[in-house]
């Protein structure tokens, strides 16, 4: 009976003694993650806080400055399909120069091609001959080689006084500050008649080059047709 006391007390000093072992562990354990977390807060302090994403800025468009680019049944289009504008922005103003000379030029190069069917100037030298051979003529004669002349001259005069305004912002690109008295007073107004310009020079520009190419495959003045 002594020794089935001896047992039992044994066995209840075994049971009280994983219990302590259990609870000294659970208690290390918990003080073990609450030195983790202290000391996680301590070196938080010493981080810098994330900088905050600045929100994206869409940056201005070389086209934003100018028209020409609406259209009649879409939204408004730049054609720029070799990327000229966004490779050098800088020459921006002076490619619109151009396009704006160019189609000043075409309007008056179709004016000019369907009158010269009709009105000629005097001299035998320029009579019974269509506009694609009078061409031809005035090269082999002489006075097309005038025309070249003064009219490059007249271009080295005025062309590189604009082109140093325009890039420098003193001028718009195509003012020559002609024909303002009859420019609306309204500016949405005046950017309809810019726009009216650009798209009337375009058009005037393969107009042109269709015109002269029919009229050297048909061989017959205007329409211009077989």
């Amino acid at each position: 009976r002594r020794s089935s006391h001896y047992c039992t007390s044994g066995s209840e000093l075994h049971r009280i003694r994983r219990s302590t072992l259990r609870h000294l562990s659970r208690r290390h354990s918990m003080r073990a993650v609450l030195v983790l977390l202290a000391l996680a807060g301590a070196a938080q302090a010493f981080v810098a806080p994330a900088a905050r994403s600045a929100p994206k800025v869409v940056a201005p468009a070389v086209f934003d400055d100018y028209v020409g680019g609406q259209g009649a049944f879409v939204k408004d289009y730049n054609f720029d399909p070799l990327g000229l504008a966004e490779k050098a922005p800088e020459m921006v103003p002076w490619y619109r120069e151009c396009e704006i000379k160019h189609g000043r030029i075409a309007m008056l190069a179709v004016v000019g091609f369907i009158t010269a069917e009709y009105v000629r100037i005097p001299g035998d030298m320029y009579q019974g001959m269509s506009v694609v051979e009078a061409h031809n003529a005035l090269l082999k004669n002489g006075p097309m080689y005038q025309l070249l002349f003064w009219i490059g001259m007249f271009e080295l005069i005025v062309t590189i006084p604009a082109f140093v305004a325009t890039q420098n912002g003193e001028r718009a690109p195509g003012d020559f500050n002609f024909g303002m008295g009859f420019a609306p007073k309204d500016p949405e107004k005046f950017k309809l008649k810019q726009i009216a310009e650009l798209k009337n020079g375009r058009l005037a520009m393969l107009g042109f080059s269709g015109m002269v190419t029919q009229s050297v495959l048909s061989g017959h003045g205007f329409p211009y047709v077989y």
